[in-house]
């Protein structure tokens, strides 16, 4: 059977067995040996979808003991071949990290390792609940973690068209004001966040002005904003596709 285009450019690596920073559990994280950035999706809030390279989380939720965690806080255990990667017959791949001595080629990985689940992305609640918990240490922490807010947010808007693809819960619009606070000032990147962020609250005027920070390296990304505001549109919009 031949490989197909896909899997030709999108290839799964070993899974790193990662410990709970809180109780030790053990869950799978997945990474990629090859990604391709073809069918990559941009958005005005931002977001760039590549459905050949999926992003890791950066926070989690630990499924043992329930605590959310940044993903880098996670003790490396060591890595396994992926599920489906595994021949009939045969036993997952797998090395330790706190090790120096590796098994035998054909030793059974820990039953831990095998049955371990893989982590998930949070939703918008739970990266509210992340915010919530004090889990942003910095400014740059929170900015982060109410920028994924937003994103999940919007998720529901991705695929459906019309109007009222913005956010409108209490919880969503706040967490806008508090991102135009944190990215008054800030660079190129955090001048989109806080122009966006104003339009999708309708403040259309304030929106335009942000703009003007933007170098000519994002002429096409003001342009497509601009032309948004001026049609006093508040939707999230494909940016580049």
């Amino acid at each position: 059977m031949g490989v197909s285009a896909q899997s030709a450019r999108m290839i799964p690596g070993p899974d790193l067995i990662l410990a709970c920073p809180h109780c030790g559990a053990l869950s799978r994280l997945f990474t990629l040996a090859s990604s391709d950035a073809e069918g990559a999706i941009s958005w005005t809030d931002g977001y760039q979808h590549f459905p050949l390279a999926p992003r890791q989380p950066n926070i989690v939720r630990c499924h043992a003991c329930s605590q959310l965690h940044w993903l880098a806080e996670c003790r490396e255990v060591g890595m396994i071949d992926p599920v489906g990667m595994t021949p009939a017959e045969g036993v997952p791949r797998f090395a330790s990290f706190e090790k120096a001595e590796q098994p035998e080629p054909g030793t059974p990985p820990p039953d831990g390792w095998v049955n371990a689940p893989q982590m998930q992305s949070l939703d918008e609640s739970g990266y509210f609940a992340a915010l919530n918990s004090g889990l942003a240490k910095t400014p740059e922490q929170e900015i982060e973690l109410r920028v994924h807010a937003w994103w999940r947010g919007n998720d529901r808007f991705r695929k459906h068209e019309g109007t009222g693809r913005y956010p409108t819960s209490p919880q969503a619009v706040e967490n806008l004001e508090r991102i135009i606070v944190l990215t008054e000032g800030g660079d190129h990147e955090f001048v989109l966040f806080r122009a966006e962020a104003l339009r999708q609250l309708g403040r259309f005027e304030a929106a335009e002005e942000a703009l003007y920070g933007l170098c000519s390296d994002y002429a096409l990304a003001r342009e497509k904003a601009t032309e948004l505001i001026r049609a006093k549109s508040r939707d999230l919009e494909v940016l580049f596709a």
